[in-house]
């Protein structure tokens, strides 16, 4: 059978074993001057996740910006047992979204290099369903510090940066009704035992294309420092496109002539 996974606090199911956790894409927006708007949207892949990223990013001055992002997914597989027999489905689906506020500082001949930190904090939940229509729903928290560093092209043609974001989660086990002696049981309980967990989360985005539209993949992966009882996804994979609006500097330098 396949697994199951969900959102950014998720979930898989590998036989009768459910994921409570995946990571989300960083958003790296490698912002080089004030009032730009950057839009990402993205598919989600990996060996336990499918999903889907909407990201939003706006330098509001030379120096400071914010972002908005969200995940989204869901899953469902018909299981069978060793005879061949349906014991029902097993499904997640769930939802994550989290903002944040940051420092950006282009630097470099053309502003080509650019450095930024983001802080913030998200909110999600996810629900699972296990055979014999048991079910279990989960709330999560998570606090965010996120450092970037970015190559931007001074065309805006081409971007990559990498990301070093370090994060505190926390889950909450709001409602189950699972068996005592089904086997799902003892790996919840050791969520509802271990809520928190301390997660490094590296990642790296390229983009390509126009400056005001291009392609992008990017790699993230988490690995989790403090709690080795946090069944979780360790990385997944993000294709998907990403808009630019910005000044138009000829405007603006025809502007500043005048």
């Amino acid at each position: 059978m396949k697994k199951i996974t969900i959102a950014i606090l998720i979930l898989v199911s590998t036989g009768c074993t459910h994921y409570y956790y995946a990571p989300n894409a960083a958003n790296i927006p490698a912002f080089k001057e004030e009032n730009t708007f950057k839009l990402n949207a993205g598919y989600a892949s990996g060996e336990t996740v499918e999903g889907a990223d909407i990201q939003l990013a706006y330098s509001v001055s030379p120096k400071v910006a914010i972002m908005v992002n969200s995940f989204f997914a869901g899953h469902s597989d018909d299981v069978t047992d060793v005879y061949g027999g349906s014991t029902g489905t097993q499904s997640g689906s769930g939802s994550y979204m989290e903002g944040a506020l940051g420092y950006y500082k282009p630097t470099g001949i053309k502003k080509i290099w650019v450095f930024e930190t983001y802080a913030g904090a998200g909110v999600g939940g996810e629900k699972h369903v296990y055979s014999n229509s048991q079910t279990a729903k989960l709330n999560l928290i998570k606090l965010f510090l996120q450092p970037s560093f970015s190559y931007a092209s001074a065309k805006g043609t081409f971007e990559i940066g990498v990301s070093s974001k370090f994060s505190y989660l926390n889950l909450n086990v709001s409602q189950n009704n699972l068996s005592s002696y089904d086997g799902n049981r003892k790996y919840l309980d050791e969520v509802i035992a271990h809520p928190s967990s301390i997660l490094w989360e590296p990642a790296i985005k390229i983009s390509a294309g126009a400056k005001v539209f291009k392609a992008y993949i990017e790699t993230t992966f988490s690995q989790n420092l403090t709690n080795q009882f946090l069944l979780q996804e360790h990385g997944n994979f993000d294709l998907g496109i990403q808009f630019t609006i910005g000044k138009d500097r000829k405007k603006e330098k025809n502007e500043g002539q005048n």
